[in-house]
């Protein structure tokens, strides 16, 4: 019989990749709550956004490590010093890729809370030699040096942005998983085929795209197609509850030019039977 263990969700980016952790005891904290985690690479912080629980259902995937303690008053003050520190950390990271005209665009960095290793994030259009810039600037920072690459995507979701909406947008302040985007859905939702309306601010289809797709194909499925005949039953004062199921009226859908009139389609009848 496998034992069930308790584990919380959280999160090391805002909208990032949800991952889970063996609680060990450490069942006070709420939503929001920072969290100290132990995995592979050493100890962070992590947000949670999932409570305590041993439900299967809710633990998608296998836990990543396991949580240390609740986030003490010293660590948040580490965090945010951290935080400052990645700022920083970026701007020499740019200053010397320029300095070795390194084609590179640096879009980020993340400090590992423990201190053992610093990430940089990274975006360019050639494949770059970055073991001379690797070695520099771990002299400069004296920790491990990771370098990832991030496609247009994913460095929207670092940079962050306002959409054609006005807010902001969805892959930075909520979305956690990018979906297969295709013009198909746009066509399905008889959306204007116009590129720069169906383009986000990445330079790909947006993501938005999807989030009605399953209730436009639900719909119209059930609806009658353009030229058929269907048949409406006819009401008393507008109830259903008087409809006369037994009375229908006939109606063709056709389509119509919108600035014509009855009296307009009166006068062409009536030019057409001279």
């Amino acid at each position: 019989m496998i034992t069930p263990r308790t584990v919380i969700g959280a999160r090391f980016m805002k909208a990032g990749r949800m991952y889970f952790f063996e609680t060990r005891g450490v069942d006070d904290v709420d939503l929001n709550d920072f969290v100290i985690v132990h995995t592979e690479l050493g100890e962070d912080a992590a947000r949670v956004a999932i409570l305590p629980t041993d439900s299967p259902l809710v633990m998608v995937d296998p836990p990543l490590g396991n949580v240390v303690r609740k986030a003490t008053g010293a660590d948040l003050f580490a965090l945010n010093k951290h935080k400052r520190m990645e700022e920083d950390a970026t701007r020499a990271a740019a200053e010397m890729a320029r300095a070795r005209n390194l084609r590179v665009k640096i879009l980020g960095a993340d400090w590992q809370f423990d201190g053992s290793s610093l990430v940089f994030f990274f975006s360019s259009d050639e494949r770059p030699d970055l073991s001379e810039l690797n070695a520099a600037l771990a002299a400069h920072f004296g920790t491990r040096i990771e370098f990832r690459r991030m496609g247009a995507r994913d460095e929207t979701k670092v940079m962050t942005g306002v959409g054609t909406c006005g807010r902001e947008l969805c892959c930075s302040s909520w979305l956690d998983k990018f979906s297969n985007i295709s013009i198909r859905m746009a066509k399905e939702q008889d959306l204007p085929l116009n590129q720069s309306k169906l383009t986000g601010v990445c330079g790909r289809l947006k993501c938005c795209l999807i989030y009605e797709l399953e209730t436009y194909q639900e719909v119209k499925g059930k609806l009658p197609k353009l030229g058929d005949t269907f048949h409406i039953p006819s009401c008393v004062s507008g109830s259903p509850r008087r409809s006369l199921a037994s009375r229908s009226r006939r109606y063709r859908r056709t389509r119509r030019a919108s600035g014509a009139t009855a009296a307009t389609r009166s006068r062409v009848r009536s030019a057409q039977r001279r």
